[in-house]
């Protein structure tokens, strides 16, 4: 207890209408005080801290109110646990308010309506402090998800992410500015987990070897609207983004799936709309895009520019003799004016004829390309596009054929009379030397050092010329006898036009890993691992088809951790490891 000598009030209103109120001297003006501190705790103001010096008592207010107290009056105060400041008048008259009360972490569930598994948490004090969030795991061997935010100001929504279904969640809620810590808890009870959101089977889980995240998953089991969502370690959802009864996308086909932005937002395109869309971590529209012209389908990436390159049906497309064609378009959209800056035509740089790689003959001459992603080459301004009947190519901007990584067989020229063998690359054998067996080069049988990409997916760059993707291997060396898919990286050389197998992956599982459709690949930075995501008709068990993720050590292809899924029309493209929390 301090004893305060005199008693003068100065209420200091720190707001667009700065005041300063003086009361008289002496020990008659308490009711005056109670009726200022009244006034103050209507408008939910609450102390968030105090000084005590020779001087003053000096009360601030969540608000960024101050009370100073050069007090003759006051002979004690007192911090009654947990959240209430006493101060003695003497005379039995005491003054009793929150002191930081509990009151100021508001939460609300749900908070837009499409996030099942997630809250909004508002701090109402406009303290500089750190804020941690906690939610529990829903068992004894469940770790803890939490985040810690840099507070500053009372008008900031934090996201509460990694509830369960079916389940009393409980959150906890800390602030500290250092001084003084705030500790408060939360209990939300989230609905029943929906059929179309299933837990994953963990086969293995070894936690030091993992990258650390959660793994977000673009399946499309449900249909109106396409339903991603987020599982842990232990197989279990965490989060979940569901636009049923949505204005916008309630219809929601995104494709290929969602990505995160670098600013932490998702993004993805409506199939078969002209729509491409940026939401918030709470599934808030941000931005919406329209490419008029043209269909968006498959596969939209973020340039390190800011901008997006997509894949695209172009309205009208044919062939030279008429035909309709689609998916056989990328286009380049400016994020700041939704203007298209750029356009590939791929029937201008390919041969729009070559339908050697078919599964259904009578489709190939629509669906003559089948793009199905399109990646930035960074170093020269180029892109790589994965056409599933062709390959993978690099254009220029100007949509010059730089390379084509496929099989050798039947190329042909182009719309302005080019021959595409010239951009053929030159499989080279693990010593480096050129393979020249004819029957590898056009794919009928393989290299003990070298396979082709057979119907590929998701292909991403590492270094400039480290060139990974999922290799199907459907209709593999034309006959499809091995069924098997790899993940298989290649080292590309543009200036001998040579490429070299020097890694891969799921030749040895055999039909546990083969998905002839969809599927992912990724390299994972902090372990140094590769996410292996066959996404359709894997075999999981006798009679058993649904997707498997593995999780592979670079260099010992050890498996870290693997996790299967069972259950008619369960399928990814996408499957990414992330931060629960963005940025």
């Amino acid at each position: 207890m301090k004893r305060i000598c005199w008693l003068f009030f100065i209420l200091l209103l720190l707001s667009c209408n700065d005041t300063t109120r003086e009361l008289s001297d002496g020990c008659e003006q308490y009711a005056e005080v109670s009726d200022i501190l009244d006034l103050i705790l209507e408008n939910e103001d609450y102390i968030s801290s105090f000084e005590d010096n020779e001087d003053a008592f000096i009360i601030k207010f969540n608000s960024s109110d101050s009370l100073i107290i050069d007090p003759e009056c006051v002979t004690s105060y007192e911090i009654v646990e947990p959240n209430t400041l006493l101060l003695d008048f003497g005379q039995e008259r005491i003054l009793s308010f929150p002191y930081l009360d509990f009151n100021i972490f508001n939460f609300k569930y749900n908070p837009k309506g499409w996030t099942p598994l997630s809250g909004s948490l508002n701090l109402g004090i406009n303290n500089v402090g750190n804020l941690k969030i906690t939610v529990l795991g829903k068992e004894s061997n469940d770790i803890d998800y939490n985040k810690t935010f840099l507070h500053d100001n009372m008008n900031t929504l934090y996201p509460v992410l990694g509830l369960y279904y079916n389940h009393l969640n409980h959150i906890i809620t800390e602030w500290t500015d250092g001084d003084i810590t705030i500790i408060d808890t939360f209990t939300i009870m989230t609905p029943s987990q929906p059929d179309f959101v299933k837990d994953f089977n963990v086969i293995k889980a070894d936690l030091e070897k993992m990258e650390p995240g959660m793994t977000l998953i673009s399946n499309r089991i449900k249909d109106n609207p396409s339903v991603p969502y987020m599982i842990d370690h232990t197989g279990k959802v965490r989060y979940v983004l569901d636009f049923e009864g949505h204005p916008d996308l309630q219809n929601l086909n995104y494709d290929v799936g969602m990505e995160r932005l670098r600013n932490g937002n998702y993004y993805f395109g409506h199939y078969p709309t002209s729509k491409l869309y940026e939401i918030d971590i709470y599934g808030e529209v941000i931005n919406k895009w329209q490419i008029t012209g043209y269909a968006f389908h498959h596969n939209i990436q973020e340039k390190d520019n800011g901008n997006l390159l997509v894949t695209v049906n172009k309205y009208g497309s044919t062939h030279l003799n008429g035909n309709n064609t689609v998916e056989d378009h990328i286009i380049e959209l400016d994020r700041n004016t939704g203007g298209i800056v750029n356009e590939w035509d791929l029937r201008e740089s390919l041969d729009e004829y070559r339908f050697v790689q078919s599964v259904n003959p009578n489709a190939e001459f629509v669906d003559w390309a089948h793009a199905n992603a399109v990646i930035e080459s960074p170093t020269d301004n180029s892109i790589i596009v994965s056409c599933r009947k062709q390959g993978l190519i690099k254009l220029s901007q100007d949509n010059e054929v730089q390379w084509i990584l496929n099989n050798h067989f039947r190329w042909g020229q182009n719309r302005r009379g080019e021959d595409l063998n010239q951009f053929l690359l030159t499989p080279l054998d693990r010593s480096g030397n050129p393979i020249i067996d004819p029957e590898v080069l056009n794919g009928s049988k393989n290299h003990e050092d070298f396979e082709w990409n057979w119907f590929q997916h998701a292909p991403f760059l590492l270094d400039g010329n480290r060139v990974f993707c999922f290799d199907n291997g459907d209709r593999r060396n034309y006959y499809g006898t091995d069924v098997y898919s790899r993940a298989v990286e290649y080292i590309i050389d543009e200036e001998t036009m040579t490429v070299q197998q020097v890694w891969a992956y799921g030749k040895e599982r055999g039909v546990e890993t083969f998905s002839r459709v969809v599927s992912d690949v990724d390299y994972l930075p902090e372990k140094n691992n590769i996410l292996f995501a066959p996404g359709a008709g894997t075999l999981n068990g006798p009679g058993q088809f649904g997707g498997r993720i593995v999780e592979i050590d670079y260099d010992t292809k050890q498996v870290v951790s693997e996790m299967s899924i069972n259950g008619g029309g369960f399928i990814w493209h996408r499957v990414e490891r992330l931060p629960l929390y963005p940025n």
